[in-house]
């Protein structure tokens, strides 16, 4: 007789209450019970999932509640799995998205430690990039990251690579558009223990681009001259490897 998951959660939870009848075995009860939970828990997961992306290292990512806006799929639904094992559940609105060929990302620090990255889709805004540190099966860290211009890369000739990027498009005001906002170019270095905010790096590349550094954050406050912006879009070629 063959038999599925659906079929050994029954013949679980009818073991449980008949178990439950005895005064003994209160133990053996109480484990044969939170295999069935989390048996079920799977089994709901399966039923929503829509797509499933295979990270290596036995990660995966799975999503559904899928939506199409202008030609790009978001997922609302979104389950972090190692093993099979559940890691991370995201229920509410955020949006993930996976049209990036770039991302997900995943590094192995040591045996027991990964970083993984996800693209997050922030229309009307520019996309950004949510970070999981994750360390025996556990998320041990989260944190908001700008998403990056290009592939990693040696981008100050020290012995480790780097990303960059920067949090939002901008936008132009005054008399023809004349001014735009303080828009930082942020690097990111892979170190042996995470990627990591190169601050040295990110605030030397800032003043030579804008003169001087007005800190880590996109900011309309600080009003540059459009025409100004040259040296900021020579950096992001050189970042891209076109020149």
């Amino acid at each position: 007789m063959k038999f599925n998951e659906s079929s050994y959660l029954t013949f679980l939870i009818a073991f449980v209450l008949t178990a439950s009848s005895n005064c003994n075995g209160q133990k053996t009860v109480s484990a044969i019970a939170q295999y069935a939970d989390s048996l079920q828990t799977n089994l709901n997961i399966d039923n929503q999932v829509q797509k499933v992306i295979k990270l290596g290292n036995d990660f995966e990512i799975k999503v559904g509640k899928k939506e199409i806006f202008e030609g790009v799929e978001t997922y609302t639904l979104f389950f972090l799995t190692h093993k099979n094992k559940l890691l991370f559940l995201d229920t509410s609105l955020t949006e993930y998205e996976f049209e990036d060929k770039l991302y997900p990302i995943i590094r192995q620090l040591d045996k027991e430690t990964f970083e993984i990255l996800v693209e997050v889709n922030e229309r009307p805004n520019k996309n950004s990039l949510k970070y999981f540190k994750v360390y025996r099966d556990k998320i041990i860290s989260t944190e908001k990251l700008p998403t990056f211009i290009s592939k990693v890369s040696n981008l100050d000739k020290d012995d480790n690579l780097e990303f960059a990027g920067f949090w939002d498009w901008g936008e132009t005001w005054g008399d023809k558009g004349s001014l735009t906002a303080y828009n930082p170019i942020l690097y990111y270095e892979l170190r042996p223990n995470g990627i990591t905010l190169d601050s040295t790096l990110t605030v030397n590349k800032n003043k030579e681009i804008y003169g001087d550094f007005y800190g880590f954050k996109y900011n309309e406050k600080v009003e540059i001259k459009t025409n100004e912006t040259k040296k900021r879009e020579n950096e992001i070629d050189r970042i891209n490897g076109t020149k």
